[in-house]
């Protein structure tokens, strides 16, 4: 190599250095918007926003503790043995998730874990309240005994568009169990996945992300299989059981995934579009998550209204009645 050779390498290295540097101060940068605190620093730089998020979403979940400490009361009251446990842990739903919400704004680094807890109140509602349609009929089998034979439709949400080809289908003892395991399949294999999900997340943050499109196919599979079977249940009970607001059951436990799993991916990547926060430790993904968490504690508390409200049919209405009947009896 002469000397205008090494001239030139010399200064390919001199401009490519600075690049390098560029770079880096970039990674760093972005790094710094991303990363969570640990709790200390957290705590130890803690700003006037965050300090009244706080405020505001304790108030919050306490109200939603409140809100679902009056709907057990009621459907302990007024409902029977079968129907009851299922009611109540449907209602239970939703202060989990107001509580998951308040944890994430107090320890930003379980954001991950707490947004997982709210996915898996979702795929363990959906059995639930599986279960709870059949014991609006009693069973299964009573089901099949009561419908008398009548065929159902399966062109229902999420799959209304491309089911309409599908006939009209008589439910049998062998179909009602290909729709139980429909619904089923959701927590155990969506838990599986969110379970691989946190263990990558928390032990190796870059492969989470390198292979996290991966795993999206399965949980929307998953979750519209559950959905579906579920709207199809429903569309049955309604048939016999046209006044106990099921629609408006199956709503606010879709309101769930819709609020705590669409909603949050989509404002996830909507408000990296505004700069709010600083530095780290509290940086964007701290004001970011905070300003989620508080949408989601004011929606559950809503939610939480609508719950109370349709799950007070039929059986309070119908013991009020049978009240009525021995007062007058006893006249």
């Amino acid at each position: 190599m002469n000397a205008s050779d090494e001239w030139v390498a010399m200064e390919e290295q001199t401009e490519e250095a600075p690049q390098a540097e560029l770079q880096m101060e970039r990674n760093s940068s972005a790094l710094s918007l991303r990363t969570h605190p640990t709790v200390e620093e957290y705590y130890g730089n803690m700003t006037a926003f965050l300090s009244l998020a706080i405020f505001i979403a304790s108030l919050l979940t306490i109200l939603n503790i409140c809100i679902y400490s009056t709907t057990v009361s009621r459907l302990r009251r007024h409902l029977n043995k079968p129907l009851r446990t299922p009611s109540i842990l449907m209602v239970s739903l939703y202060p989990i998730i107001s509580v998951a919400a308040l944890v994430t704004i107090l320890v930003p680094y379980s954001w991950f874990m707490c947004h997982t807890v709210m996915h898996v109140m979702f795929m363990v509602g959906g059995p639930i309240f599986r279960t709870l349609l059949f014991r609006y009929v009693d069973s299964e089998q009573n089901y099949v005994k009561e419908s008398g034979g009548e065929a159902v439709q399966l062109s229902t949400p999420p799959c209304c568009c491309w089911c309409l080809c599908l006939p009209l289908v008589v439910p049998t003892k062998a179909k009602l169990c290909i729709s139980r395991y429909m619904v089923w399949q959701m927590p155990f294999w969506q838990g599986s996945i969110m379970l691989v999900m946190n263990i990558l997340y928390y032990r190796d943050i870059q492969l989470y992300h390198q292979v996290m499109y991966f795993f999206i196919p399965f949980i929307v599979s998953s979750i519209v299989l559950g959905v579906w079977s579920l709207q199809i249940t429903v569309r049955m009970i309604t048939k016999l059981r046209g006044d106990y607001q099921l629609r408006k059951k199956m709503f606010c436990l879709q309101l769930v995934v819709m609020l705590c799993k669409l909603q949050y991916l989509v404002l996830y990547d909507q408000l990296d579009g505004i700069k709010m926060g600083g530095e780290y430790p509290i940086n964007h993904t701290v004001y970011k998550q905070t300003i989620i968490n508080i949408l989601i504690l004011v929606e559950m508390v809503l939610v939480s209204m609508m719950v109370q409200s349709a799950y007070r049919t039929p059986i309070q209405v119908q013991i009020d009645e049978v009240n009525k009947d021995k007062e007058i009896t006893r006249i």
